[in-house]
């Protein structure tokens, strides 16, 4: 039994064995190096965001360090991300075909060079060849001849073989290089800016460069190296002007602390609250691209810790060894000495070249500690802004509902004040309106002032706000200012009757903007309510054929006005003295409540007023003699007065045997104001005689 547990325990810690060796076969290292490449340009773009969502020019300088920082590592990391390129090569070869593939791009700019060294030695052949021509006569000159056609041949084959190679070279050198090194250059040419900036170049990379860049196929002849093109003591640097270029200024030494913008003015943030609001909301978005930058930096930093801790490793044992080895004895063996000297030297090269693959890493980790400690007090500085920002928002708006809050309070006061002292109804509205009127408009100013920056982009903006609401509403305006021309001295009231156009009734409500009325019918005599609501707008008075017709303040009787044809041999005398008694013998019966009116009219108006006594108005036309009778009735009683008008008008004329009528039968009554084509004049008093 304990046999079967220990192979059991064995096969498992083979299974075990195996699936570690197979998953540490299954790591890439190319591959590791391409995801560490793209987690640094993620890196590198969040960092570079920061500085576009600045909003105060403080923040420049934050914003510059950190780009000059991000810029410089991310450019240390790409030549660490080549000089482990070259080591995976070394440590992994690829398989024959794309070895065949690199091995053929890597070799290209020396078939071009050796067969640009053809090309000239056969040049020089062939005018060798030449100058021995032009003095040789014979049969001398007919071999010479021949050797210079044939020279001539191969010239033009090297030249042509010279051009292919150098088309091939372009290409190469274009972009088109394959396998790990390949895609670290795709993943460069996406931070065009890293290729501006002046570095030091480790032999490897130099190495890379001159292999890559050699050929130039416009003349054939060794092009720059980018390091070579952008070193500082390159002489086409500042030739032309007394600044260097972009692409040729090297960066300042970086310092690995903060700077600080005390120094530098904040922007100062506007009084209103909408500016706040905006403000907060940018220093929102900015303080959210800061704390994803310094998280973002904070994974860049522990992925560099892990890709540095093997080669920190393999540079302590290396030195661990060399201190091994200088701490050996010495020895007079000759043979000793050569074995220690191989392996210091081995020592030497391996450090060289680690060191030349791990001093990327290591500048690139001072610059990540930099940029980190620039972003944390570059987020402190936007904690305290946002801080400042938003408790000035909070007391703008505590004001702006303490002051809402106090109109509340003054309006209701008032509301209490107008019900307690204003007793009469209409007024008591008039204030009301009032009320509401002020109110609106000091809650309208309180929130334009609290709301904007300065006085003069208030007037801008009120202007531009004014003229679009007279615009847009140009007939709510009008019937607002018609309110109160309705509400005035001789203006209407509830209860009130009116005519306009058509239409007559009682006025029921004086709203804002429109009025109602109980429309009444007075084709059978007395109005009568129809039981509709009639509704115009208030800017109906303001129209010129809106016929808008009221009775006089204080006046409740209205004219009527009946016609009739005698025979042309009556006694004209006889006739008007019975019918004038007639109608005088009805008009006694309200004369009282008529004069009551009159005197109410003559003491609320300026002007004088007819008295409202009848009257009788002869005039001779083709039939015989028509007698007009003009008398006034009470509006509340005006169907009875018509009745009594009538029989004491018929009962005059069949007592006297001599007043005989024209056509045996008498006119209609009509009322005064409804002569036809009669202009409408608003405010006009009712009572109108006939010449």
């Amino acid at each position: 039994m304990p046999v079967r547990r220990v192979a059991i325990l064995v096969l498992l810690l083979a299974a075990a064995l195996c699936a570690g060796v197979a998953q540490s076969q299954s790591e890439d290292p190319g591959d590791t190096l391409i995801t560490f490449l793209g987690q640094s340009i993620d890196w590198y773009r969040r960092v570079q965001l920061t500085g576009q969502l600045s909003t105060d020019p403080a923040d420049a300088i934050y914003s510059s360090y950190n780009r000059n920082t991000s810029l410089q590592a991310i450019s240390l990391l790409f030549d660490f991300a080549r000089a482990q390129a070259l080591q995976i090569q070394l440590d992994h070869p690829q398989s024959s075909a794309a070895a065949e593939t690199t091995q053929s791009a890597h070799n290209l700019p020396q078939l071009v060079a050796s067969t640009q060294e053809k090309v000239k030695q056969a040049t020089a052949d062939l005018d060798t060849l030449q100058q021995q021509a032009a003095s040789a006569t014979g049969k001398k000159r007919q071999t010479l001849d021949d050797q210079i056609a044939e020279q001539k041949s191969e010239l033009d084959l090297a030249q042509a073989r010279l051009e292919a190679l150098q088309n091939m070279s372009a290409f190469a050198s274009a972009g088109t290089s394959t396998g790990l090194m390949g895609k670290i250059n795709e993943l460069e040419r996406t931070v065009p800016e890293v290729r501006t900036v002046v570095r030091s170049v480790h032999p490897a990379r130099a190495e890379l460069n001159r292999g890559e860049n050699q050929a130039n196929p416009a003349n054939g002849t060794a092009s720059a190296t980018p390091e070579d093109k952008t070193a500082p003591n390159s002489s086409a640097a500042g030739t032309s002007s007394g600044a260097p270029t972009a692409a040729t200024a090297p960066f300042s030494p970086v310092m690995t602390v903060a700077p600080t913008a005390a120094a530098t003015p904040a922007k100062q943030p506007g009084s209103g609250i909408l500016p706040l609001a905006g403000e907060l909301f940018s220093l929102t978005g900015k303080l959210n691209s800061q704390r994803a930058a310094i998280a973002a930096t904070a994974e860049m930093r522990s992925a560099l810790d892990r890709i540095r801790a093997p080669l920190t490793q393999k540079v302590r044992a290396v030195n661990q060894r060399g201190d091994d080895l200088s701490a050996q004895p010495q020895s007079n063996d000759p043979a000793v000495l050569a074995d220690r000297r191989k392996q210091i030297e081995a020592l030497t090269a391996d450090f060289k070249h680690l060191s030349a693959i791990l001093l990327p890493l290591a500048k690139a980790s001072m610059l990540l500690d930099a940029t980190s400690n620039n972003l944390e007090e570059w987020r402190s500085e936007s904690d305290r802004s946002y801080s400042t920002l938003a408790r000035g928002l909070l007391l703008r708006l505590g004001a702006l509902a303490l002051a809402i809050l106090v109109v509340v309070i003054a309006s209701d006061f008032w509301r209490r004040a107008i019900f307690r002292y204003v007793a009469e109804k209409r007024r008591r509205n008039q204030f009301l309106l009032l009320r509401r009127i002020v109110v609106a408009a000091m809650i309208i100013l309180i929130l334009i002032f609290a709301l904007s920056t300065e006085l003069g982009s208030l007037a801008t903006f009120a202007g531009f706000l004014t003229a679009g609401i007279a615009v847009a509403l140009q007939n709510v305006i009008l019937s607002v200012a018609a309110y109160f021309l309705l509400i005035g001295r001789y203006g209407i009231r509830v209860g009130d009757r009116v005519q306009i156009g058509d239409v007559t009734g009682d006025v029921v409500d004086i709203g804002l903007v429109r009025l109602y009325l109980v429309e009444l019918d007075t084709s059978g005599g007395d109005p009568r309510p129809t039981g509709r609501i009639v509704v115009f707008s208030n800017s109906v008075v303001f129209q010129p054929s809106s016929n808008f017709f009221k009775q006089l303040p204080g006046s409740n009787f209205a004219w009527r006005r009946i016609s009739l044809t005698l025979a042309a041999d009556v006694d004209y005398e006889l006739a008007e003295q019975r019918i004038s008694a007639a109608v005088a013998g009805v008009y006694q019966t309200y004369k009282p409540e008529l004069d009551q009116q009159h005197r109410v009219l003559e003491g609320s108006l300026t002007i004088h007023i007819a008295s409202t006594e009848p009257q009788t108005r002869l005039r001779l036309k083709e039939a015989g003699l028509e007698i007009i009778i003009l008398y006034p009735v009470v509006l509340t009683q005006a169907s009875k007065i018509d009745d009594l008008m009538t029989h004491a008008l018929l009962d005059a004329i069949e007592g006297e045997p001599r007043l005989r009528l024209v056509g045996g039968s008498l006119t209609n009554i009509q009322p005064v104001d409804a002569t036809p084509n009669k202009p409408a004049i608003h405010g006009a008093p009712a009572a109108e005689a006939e010449n």
